[in-house]
Order: structure tokens, then sequence, then C-alpha cells
């Protein structure tokens, strides 16, 4: 088992705002989360969350869609056996450690119930047009967001990761061809503490069943070819607003099927005390595409 280290904060119903991309549709569903389902198929792996857009409610359940599965072991900092701590590991006390050996796969709600929280956003299909934002709140990773992955990892990665995918629950969306951007994350409220720290945010990561040619979602799309897209992210939101801040990326969408190490930072300034931080990963699709993609060892530290 792999030890981890969780938010002291969440904040469920925000983590919906400040997600969207870059329309201008204000704050919205900053990182995604969301559940999985199944392994390759339609629903494939994760897309990418945008940015911008505005943090809404309600969103549209459905049925169908597909799942996906990702994760994605690594190298990079990381001691110890088979993931995170673990000597020669880490000198500072992480942030947030997670490997996901500890949760159950068979639970559909085991991210949720982890603190991780899931947003949508929801694009026309051009992509940029904001029509809305929703919160799952505890969500059954099933058919949407992100789930625990069996049998995807290495020896650094363990036997269970995390698959994060577009959410194949909102069928009206998907079938209507707007863009369903779902976003699985962490998030608390940032602190004097904090002010002048670097937030490294780092993880294990492969290709799921993204964009796959040889998946039914590709294969059956009414919209060829798959466009699906998937990224990691920090981002930091304005408390009263949920307007967007600071937004930055790694694009996941193209990585290779085996496992790699990547990571990004950002440094908390003295105007972000009191506002938003996440940090998590995204995926986007439209059609019931597949946008899966497989993470693992995922750790953020703050020093």
């Amino acid at each position: 088992m792999k030890n981890k280290t969780l938010f002291t904060i969440l904040f469920a119903t925000l983590a919906v705002y400040g997600c969207s991309s870059d329309d201008g549709g204000g704050a919205a569903g900053s990182g995604g989360s969301g559940g999985t389902g199944g392994s390759a198929g339609t629903g494939g792996s994760a897309g990418t969350g945008g940015s911008a857009g505005e943090g809404g409610s309600a969103g549209e359940g459905g049925t169908g869609g597909t799942g996906g599965t990702a994760g994605m072991g690594g190298s990079a900092g990381m001691g110890g056996s088979a993931g995170m701590g673990g000597a020669g590991g880490m000198g500072a006390e992480p942030e947030f450690a997670e490997d996901f050996e500890s949760l159950d796969p068979t639970n559909a709600m085991a991210l949720s119930q982890d603190g991780w929280v899931a947003f949508a956003n929801i694009f026309q299909p051009d992509g940029t047009t904001y029509i809305r934002g929703y919160s799952p709140g505890e969500w059954d990773g099933t058919q949407g967001f992100s789930n625990v992955a069996e049998g995807q990892g290495g020896v650094p990665q363990g036997d269970q990761q995390m698959a994060v995918f577009s959410d194949y629950q909102n069928q009206a969306d998907q079938t209507a061809g707007n863009r369903v951007e779902a976003n699985t994350f962490r998030e608390r409220t940032i602190t004097a503490a904090d002010v002048g720290k670097t937030l490294t945010f780092s993880f294990d990561a492969k290709r799921g069943s993204i964009n796959d040619p040889a998946d039914a979602g590709c294969t059956g799309t009414t919209n060829p070819p798959c466009d699906s897209t998937a990224l990691a992210f920090i981002k930091t939101l304005n408390s009263g607003s949920f307007a967007t801040i600071d937004f930055v990326t790694e694009v996941t969408t193209d990585l290779p099927v085996t496992w790699g190490r990547y990571s990004i930072e950002l440094l908390i300034r003295e105007d972000l005390e009191g506002q938003i931080l996440q940090f998590g990963f995204s995926a986007t699709a439209s059609n019931n595409e597949p946008s899966g993609v497989f993470y693992d060892n995922v750790l953020a530290l703050l020093e």
C-alpha cells in the first residue's frame, strides 16, 4: 500500500467553478474529476479540462456512454517500492500523495469518497462557446469522470491506477455533439503560510483509450475523426467570483502507451492568499468518443 495525504479543506461545490476553456464564461469546474467506466470502450480515457468557464449546478445525467481507464507509473523523485514514499523519496511532507492501492476498485464511488472532487463544463461543438457547468456531487465512476482501474501499471504503479475520462452519463450533451469537459481534482483554500512556496504537482501517466482508432467510439462516431483531449492542471480561482486566476497545464492527449513521469508547478504569490487552489486531471469528449488516460503516483509538494 502506498501512503497518501489528503487536503485538509475540500470544496466539492466550489470545485465546480472556474474550469471552462478559453471561453469567457467566468470560472467553472476547474479541475475535473469524474468516474470511470470500463476500460477502452467508447468512454475511453480522460479528455481535457478546459479553462475559464462558469460554475454552475445541476448537470445532466443520462445513460450509456463509455468508460475508460488511465494511469501511469513513474519515476521522478518517488522513493520506496511501487510508488511513493519510502526511503530516498520526498524530502518535505507532501501536500498530497496517492497511489490508489488502498482504494476499493469495486466501489464506483471510491474516488469521490476519498475526497476527489468532480465538475463538468459543457461547450458548444466549437469548443469555446460556454453553455453551463454542473457538479455530480458524490459521483458514480462507472460511466463518468474517473474511477479506480486495475492491472494497468508496472512495478512502480502497483496493482491499481486512476482512470480519467469524459462524462458519458451525460448523454444529452454527448449525442448533441457538445464538448463535455469532465474534471477530477483536489482543492483547498490558499493560506498565508503558503505564500512564497512553490506547488509542484507530479504524476505517472500513460495513454488509455483516448482517440484509439480501433475503439468502437471512434469507429462509430457521427463526427470523425475522434478529437477528445486530456490534461493535468494546477488552477487558482477567485474565491468570490470563481474566475480563473492561474491555469498551468500539461497536455496528456497524445501520451505513449508506456508509463512516464510528468510535473507542473506554480509559485503561490501573495495575491493568492484566500483564493482557491485546485490540481487534478481533465478529459473532454463529444459524440461518446473515447477519452481515457491513466494516472498514478500522484504527488503534490508545497515547498
